[in-house]
């Protein structure tokens, strides 16, 4: 946009526009959010634009999810009890009391509550970005667990981290998003990862998906590049909160640059 006001006026149009692409491309704008007790901004990036995310009450609205840029802690466990249950995992708890909490007025109003989808699979080793997609919004579960979670802060999906991938010159984004998140650790598609804006070189991350076939396993992204299991009791990955943005949001300075990052109003 050519200016803050155009940019207010035609936000919504932007959403939906941008929705026909959301889960399979990347907007790398980032969004600069003053959250933190010591008024630090803190950096956020778009995930994506998505429709139909409903706030738990049946209320549906194309809403713009972001993740922060540095995680939230580099070692925490899932769940300190080893149970794939994201409604009741400590992470859960912690990351919607105490880092919730943290986030200052206004930003913290720019919050609200979504419908996660926690359904899972025991079909990794075969998955496609594509396929992690359906998983993770179908109901295959560990027995008795839940497939839905209606919460503020989640964390990103295996296929948010596969679609962000841009590829590179030797392998392709097509090339990419036809090989298993699996098998991204294999120096011969380093382009995937190595061109994925949500891998982190220096850490595994948590996801929000479950192993269906285990009480206790669930995915992260391997700091080598891969999606891979890990007991949720595991207490070196790292955490990086993941929302969706109230759909009322105004973007009240900024490019979307690294240095000058879109700032939020209400």
């Amino acid at each position: 946009f050519s200016s803050i006001e155009e940019c207010n006026t035609n936000l919504p149009l932007m959403l939906e526009e941008y929705y026909n692409v959301s889960d399979k491309e990347e907007l790398k704008s980032v969004y600069c959010v003053q959250e933190d007790v010591s008024n630090q901004p803190v950096l956020w990036r778009i995930i994506g634009v998505f429709n139909n995310i409903d706030d738990g009450t049946g209320t549906k609205e194309t809403r713009l999810k972001i993740i922060r840029d540095e995680p939230y802690s580099t070692g925490m466990a899932w769940d300190t009890d080893n149970i794939n249950d994201w409604s009741s995992a400590s992470l859960q708890e912690e990351l919607n009391t105490t880092y919730l909490n943290s986030i200052q007025s206004p930003y913290k109003e720019m919050i609200s509550n979504a419908k996660w989808n926690l359904g899972g699979t025991a079909s990794y080793d075969t998955a496609l970005a594509s396929d992690w997609y359906g998983y993770e919004r179908g109901t295959t579960v560990y027995s008795g667990r839940p497939t839905e979670w209606i919460g503020q802060i989640g964390l990103m999906y295996p296929s948010d981290y596969g679609y962000a991938t841009s590829g590179g010159s030797t392998t392709n984004r097509e090339t990419c998003l036809n090989t298993e998140l699996s098998d991204w650790y294999d120096s011969s598609v380093s382009d995937c990862y190595n061109n994925d804006w949500l891998h982190n070189g220096s850490k595994d991350q948590w996801t929000l998906t479950p192993h269906s076939s285990s009480s206790r396993d669930v995915f992260s992204v391997n700091s080598r590049g891969h999606v891979r299991d890990y007991f949720a009791s595991y207490a070196s990955i790292a955490v990086s909160p993941a929302l969706y943005l109230t759909s009322n949001v105004k973007i009240s300075r900024g490019d979307g640059s690294y240095d000058n990052p879109f700032t939020l109003s209400l």
